[in-house]
């Protein structure tokens, strides 16, 4: 009898060990997924979806639609030359020019309409997300156009010829933004903001980027 009553004491005690660790290792899990959804917040105003063992327990929720990271000023200068020919040769006093400036206002940062998500896994404690790549969001003209013209005795600058420059002049300052540093600068902003928020937390975070594609319905 106390043999048997020994064993069932034995076989509680593993129980209550048992349920004790499964209980500390649940905590353990609902702390890290209060911590991942409060960085994801306050750097990049998202609640990423979240699974733990690829069972989803946070759905991906967004106040606003779009977060700049990154802003720059830049003036941006285009310039027309041209001249009048006849058989390959230049004629003479038919030689024009046509520039024009603007300084753009350029924004770099991330859709949060596209994926946001974050994978949990308890065993091993690792954290990964995988996020979409910074954007350009906007390049918007700010102050004053500048035009500067030089009218060639027999050939003068047209009105059509302004509105080619002023189109060619947005379409320079969107090939500058998309060909300069700011989208790397928002990228390396925010994951060096999360790790920190994270390790301050005693975990550690792992990104990777994609070319994620925009949610279904979503207008291009």
């Amino acid at each position: 009898m106390k043999h048997y009553l020994g064993i069932c004491l034995v076989l509680v005690t593993v129980a209550a060990l048992g349920l004790f660790a499964l209980h500390g290792c649940t905590a353990a899990v609902d702390r890290t997924i209060d911590h991942v959804r409060n960085a994801f917040s306050e750097v990049l105003r998202v609640q990423p979806e979240v699974t733990v063992n690829q069972r989803v327990v946070l759905a991906q929720t967004a106040p606003i639609a779009e977060l700049a990271v990154v802003t720059k000023e830049e003036l941006v200068t285009i310039g027309l030359n041209e001249h009048l020919e006849v058989l390959s040769m230049q004629i003479p006093l038919t030689e024009k020019k046509l520039t024009a400036e603007a300084t753009y206002r350029i924004k770099a940062g991330f859709d949060l309409r596209k994926p946001f998500s974050v994978a949990i896994d308890p065993a091993t404690h690792e954290i990964r997300a995988a996020m979409p790549h910074a954007e350009i969001l906007s390049v918007e003209q700010i102050g004053n156009l500048i035009y500067h013209g030089e009218d060639a005795a027999l050939n003068r600058v047209t009105d059509d010829e302004r509105t080619q420059i002023l189109g060619n002049l947005n379409a320079a300052a969107h090939d500058a933004a998309e060909k300069s540093t700011l989208k790397t600068e928002a990228e390396q902003q925010i994951a060096q903001r999360l790790q920190e928020i994270m390790s301050h937390n005693g975990q550690s975070l792992q990104i990777d980027w994609s070319d994620a594609a925009p949610e279904a319905g979503r207008r291009p």
